[in-house]
């Protein structure tokens, strides 16, 4: 029997997705390690959700009709945040087969063969076709920001312990990844468990030892919060081996809409962060997230955005027009804003983040990174800049030395 998978959203997701596909593997089901949306001779489809805002949620629905359109003899199972935020819509979409979760579709599809719907827990070594291995790290978050609702679908923050996570990320390495990247909800509030024997273990004493104890090529972490970043994780980035490129979500550039928005630091703070990820990592790449059009945002208060983005210099911004979120304070509070203005505001920080991420390259025209391939002609540097050189098949999943001579406009991007 043969399953496919689409992942939306996060890399917590991508996680997610990868531990049940080699759960299923190992099973004996084959699985389409890509993901599909178009025509498929998979038998079965898992769709992972995400529902970060409600484009989010639209797009996984219109991921799903798609899916089914194309496929129309799968059997079309759905999980994530998605349906943990509506799963009875999930439940009567004409499309799917099953809404649940993770855990419970494996045992639904094992149903379908003649083990009695038994499944082990214990991961296959399916091999992906990524140069990247995805490891979350935690779930769920305690913060109450006035916009997300992932919280509620996530639940309270929960560590895995160390020891779970030095081992996987030592089989994904002998599966042959070179590069792994930590995730989570929250990946900052990882502290040390019971099973660590110490519960003063925090994020950077885990990096630590990743990177003192495994012979890992590159180490890679998703988003991480601003009141986070201290001495004693900046200092990391001196390591070779752990990629000096940090997304920091801003939201905002006002202080009284960080206010608003109940966020956990100030512009200051902030600022502060950046300065100590670049005194040990001067050609770090900073992306960040902000949120345009928020309840309440003046003028004035987005001009503070355009100005404090310009003072940091972020190698990339991403860009959200606020939407209300079902659930949330932000979704009822006065003032908020005309959805023209958003537009408008929107593309004037999207035109930014292109004159900003040039202005970054520029910057390291003439030095010497190892690169990461991805395709035979493409790569990335430690500090997340897409690299396009000769096509040489036998770059792939290597890590070879690269100048960076000049920047050149492609259709797919910088």
């Amino acid at each position: 029997m043969k399953i496919a998978f689409k992942t939306l959203g996060c890399r917590a997701n991508r996680a997610e997705s990868d531990r049940l596909l080699e759960r299923l593997t190992k099973a004996g089901f084959s699985c389409e390690t890509e993901d599909v949306v178009k025509k498929s001779d998979a038998e079965i489809v898992i769709v992972n959700t995400c529902s970060v805002t409600n484009d989010a949620d639209k797009k996984s629905r219109q991921a799903i009709r798609a899916i089914k359109n194309a496929n129309p003899k799968a059997k079309i199972y759905v999980f994530g945040c998605s349906v943990r935020a509506d799963k009875k819509f999930y439940e009567n979409m004409k499309e799917v087969e099953f809404a649940g979760e993770a855990e419970d579709i494996g045992t639904e599809v094992a149903k379908m063969t003649n083990d009695k719907g038994q499944m082990t827990n214990e991961t296959g070594a399916a091999v992906l076709s990524r140069t990247r291995a995805v490891i979350k790290i935690q779930d769920g978050c305690n913060n109450s920001c006035s916009y997300c609702a992932i919280r509620l679908v996530r639940g309270r923050e929960k560590s895995y312990p160390m020891n779970e996570i030095l081992e996987q990320i030592k089989e994904k390495i002998t599966l042959g990844f070179k590069e792994i990247v930590l995730t989570g909800i929250n990946i900052t509030s990882w502290c040390g468990g019971e099973k660590d024997g110490d519960m003063n273990l925090d994020f950077a004493d885990l990096i630590g030892e990743i990177l003192n104890k495994i012979n890992v090529p590159r180490l890679r972490i998703s988003s991480m919060e601003p009141e986070s970043v201290n001495e004693k994780f900046a200092k990391l980035l001196k390591n070779k081996h752990f990629c000096a490129h940090i997304h920091l979500p801003l939201q905002s550039g006002s202080d009284k809409i960080l206010k608003i928005m109940r966020r956990k630091y100030d512009t200051k703070k902030f600022k502060k962060a950046c300065k100590m990820i670049r005194k040990f990592a001067p050609n770090a790449g900073i992306t960040t997230d902000v949120i345009i059009g928020f309840p309440g945002e003046t003028e004035k208060d987005f001009k503070e955005t355009v100005k404090l983005c310009k003072k940091i210099g972020f190698s990339k911004i991403h860009v959200f027009p606020y939407s209300k979120r079902k659930n949330t304070p932000a979704s009822i509070m006065p003032n908020q804003i005309d959805e023209r203005v958003k537009k408008s505001r929107a593309k004037t920080l999207r035109n930014l983040s292109e004159q900003l991420s040039k202005k970054f390259i520029k910057s390291q025209l003439g030095k010497t990174y190892d690169v990461l391939f991805e395709e035979k002609s493409v790569g990335w540097t430690p500090n997340y800049i897409k690299v396009h050189t000769s096509p040489d098949k036998l770059l792939v999943n290597s890590i070879k030395p690269i100048k960076l001579t000049e920047m050149r406009i492609v259709k797919s991007g910088i």
